[in-house]
């Protein structure tokens, strides 16, 4: 059964965004009939219920190593020292 969410009263917070980040939450939350604010606290509170899906199954450290190993995965790729055979295999250069 969904337990049912309380009024609780909201406060005012500053985070610092790409300008081409606030471009697209804008188009967004203007398709959708919402303003920036409700937009990104919509956002926020499902990214946060996601998050705390994820930790109680215990995959939020399997995605945190996964992010890792993209983000190594890209470094390498663009720097060259991985590429790929026209078969589509990897190729790691040393």
């Amino acid at each position: 059964m969904a337990k049912i969410k309380e009024k609780e009263a909201k406060y005012q917070y500053s985070v610092m965004l790409k300008p081409s980040m606030v471009k697209e939450i804008d188009k967004l939350a203007v398709k959708y009939g919402l303003t920036r604010s409700q937009f990104m606290g919509n956002l926020i509170e499902n990214a946060l219920e996601d998050a705390k899906i994820m930790d109680n199954a215990g995959l939020f450290k399997v995605v945190v190593v996964g992010e890792k190993v993209m983000r190594k995965f890209k470094e390498y790729l663009f720097s060259g020292r991985i590429s790929m055979d026209k078969d589509g295999e990897l190729e790691i250069k040393k």
